[in-house]
């Protein structure tokens, strides 16, 4: 079993998920109700390990939990903790579909990988909350194109951010000089590679 990688990969790793997941209960609490979890699964299919990313998925989803029952007063119902279970589900199939997206088109580059990660995620997020809406109380509008568009919006604004946290700041120093952030964001050259920023 490989606890660390090169010297201090193990610390890093776990600094990137407190990073990430510090970033998404802000987005959660600002935004009262809206974990990104499409944006998150989508940078974890990029750029972490499997057990990484799983891990990231749920230490997100406790902690926005937590916010929101916490904090933000959602109500402590038996349907309010069953759909936030649901959203736990749902991370975890957006991170799956994201990964499988990535892989597949992995070697046309890295933006397409980046987007095919994302719209996997999200549609897969998405499509997890619709089939729940079945079983769970919602209302019609929770699924109307408005809605749908305000969180792909947040989801699209929160990966930016990632992204841009991944690609500046997350190096063996933790910081990148200008040369090494061009490369790892492939201005400097295009090819594709999933261990940069590890």
């Amino acid at each position: 079993m490989e606890l660390t990688v090169n010297g201090d990969g193990l610390v890093r790793r776990g600094g990137w998920i407190l990073l990430l997941t510090v970033a998404s209960v802000l987005f959660t609490w600002a935004l009262g109700c809206a974990m990104p979890v499409a944006a998150l699964a989508a940078v974890a299919a990029l750029h972490m390990r499997v057990r990484d990313g799983l891990m990231l998925m749920a230490v997100t989803w406790l902690a926005s939990q937590g916010v929101g029952y916490g904090f933000l007063d959602y109500p402590q119902t038996p349907s309010s903790f069953a759909w936030g279970a649901v959203i736990g589900v749902s991370g975890f199939a957006a991170l799956a579909a994201a990964s499988g997206a990535a892989a597949l088109v992995r070697r046309a580059g890295w933006l397409l990988a980046a987007g095919a990660a994302f719209m996997a995620a999200f549609v897969a997020y998405e499509a997890v909350l619709y089939a729940a809406s079945a079983f769970l109380p919602s209302s019609a509008s929770t699924y109307g194109w408005p809605v749908i568009a305000w969180v792909l919006q947040v989801n699209a604004l929160a990966y930016g951010l990632f992204l841009v946290l991944q690609r500046l700041l997350v190096s063996r120093t933790g910081f990148l000089t200008v040369a090494d952030a061009l490369r790892r964001l492939h201005v400097v050259s295009p090819k594709y590679d999933r261990s940069a920023g590890r």
